[in-house]
């Protein structure tokens, strides 16, 4: 009977083990170089102390990373290759679909074939860019530029991913409006297709000192047609994302670039534009993730007016809603000094990992209902802006 027990406790508990300790992993930055875990294992791939803003390949064997103003491939088995050395990368994304990687350097749209180990240029005076969903070409943005008679329109195009400079494969696909009094662009951010791939999502980018404090988000349909600005936010790639399932797009809505104002947590409903507020009176929303049936998990703060003593400003727990119901619950308490940022869910093992900062240190975190438990300790904590941190310069996380 003793063995039976013995027996049936390792069926229930080994399955979950084995599931939460093996369906991803995370690349992290400590130190300014970069790091995998791995099924509870950390290794250490780069040796430069400049590292930034690392980005799993589609089938997790490669992260990209800035070093300094270069760009690097490291492969997890610890191999690097140096894609651009000392050019100024400004963007850089993988392939949806292989092991090639494009970016931006000197306005010029390039891609690295990992496997083939081949560079080939796409397309000149590109500003930003993103892969279509198929990975066969870029929807790419002409920025803005100023004559005597004012600010022009910021113009998208299509490229085919093999036009090697050929002009005659750069198709139109969008003007954004002229500017006024209510809309202004520069340039855009990267673009973001909704999961049935009818809508597009991006940020409208006007200059720096305007972007600080707002930035406009809109969406366009993959024809290239139905422009809207549906709300004003923070340039923070991360704050607006598509639902995995529904035509609905959640975001961060809310002018001013302290953090602790005005950020309300906001979905907006294809093709009616429908509009929902989740974010209570009295409290700013941040980071947050799409969950399990139609729930998110999001980084929520008091709402305070700035002040310059650290000790003095508010720090985030994380809380859920669900989206059907209306219902939201708080689910982290982090002792005082302590804040939690950036939640990230994983599907399988129905578990959410987390930063947990003092804005000193910082600890990647694990858990699912009631219970947690440190996972990485000693993250790098990113520079701050009016108390905004960009996460994904140092974590990310890579499910199958």
């Amino acid at each position: 009977m003793r063995r039976f027990f013995l027996c049936f406790f390792m069926i229930l508990l080994l399955p979950s083990t084995v599931e939460s300790a093996s369906n991803f992993k995370v690349s992290f930055i400590r130190d300014g170089d970069v790091w995998v875990y791995e099924n509870g294992k950390e290794t250490k791939l780069s040796s430069t102390n400049e590292a930034s803003e690392p980005i799993w390949s589609k089938y997790g064997a490669y992260i990209a990373y800035k070093n300094g103003e270069s760009l690097m491939v490291a492969s997890v088995k610890g191999k690097q290759i140096e894609i651009e050395i000392e050019k100024d990368v400004q963007s850089y994304q993988w392939s949806p679909t292989g092991m090639e990687i494009a970016y931006i350097s000197n306005d010029i749209l390039t891609i690295y074939n990992v496997k083939q180990k081949k560079k080939s240029h796409v397309a000149l005076g590109v500003d930003q860019f993103s892969w279509f969903p198929d990975g066969k070409q870029f929807l790419i943005t002409e920025s803005a530029t100023l004559s005597p008679r004012g600010w022009g329109a910021v113009k998208l195009y299509t490229v085919e991913k093999n036009a090697n400079l050929d002009i005659k494969k750069v198709e139109p696909f969008a003007t954004l409006p002229h500017p006024s009094d209510s809309f202004f662009a520069y340039t855009t951010s990267e673009f973001k297709w909704s999961e049935n791939g009818h809508w597009i999502s991006f940020l409208a980018i006007p200059t720096a000192s305007m972007s600080a404090d707002g930035n406009t988000l809109c969406v366009i349909t993959s024809e290239g047609k139905a422009f809207q600005s549906i709300g004003t936010m923070l340039n923070v790639s991360n704050w607006f994302k598509w639902s995995p399932h529904q035509q609905e797009l959640a975001f961060i809505n809310g002018e001013g670039r302290i953090a602790t104002e005005n950020k309300t947590f906001t979905l907006k409903e294809m093709p009616v534009f429908k509009e929902h507020i989740f974010t209570p009176k009295g409290f700013a929303d941040w980071d947050f993730t799409w969950a399990a049936n139609k729930q998110i998990i999001i980084s929520r703060v008091q709402e305070a007016d700035w002040s310059n003593d650290a000790k003095k400003r508010p720090l985030p727990s994380l809380y859920t809603i669900n989206l059907a119901k209306n219902q939201q619950e708080k689910l982290t308490n982090p002792l005082k000094g302590w804040g939690d940022y950036a939640p990230t869910y994983i599907n399988q093992s129905k578990q959410t990992l987390w930063i947990r900062t003092n804005r000193k240190r910082a600890n990647i975190m694990a858990g699912s209902t009631k219970q947690e438990k440190i996972l990485i300790k000693d993250v790098d904590v990113p520079d701050n802006y009016y108390d905004l941190y960009r996460w994904n310069d140092v974590f990310t996380v890579y499910e199958p």
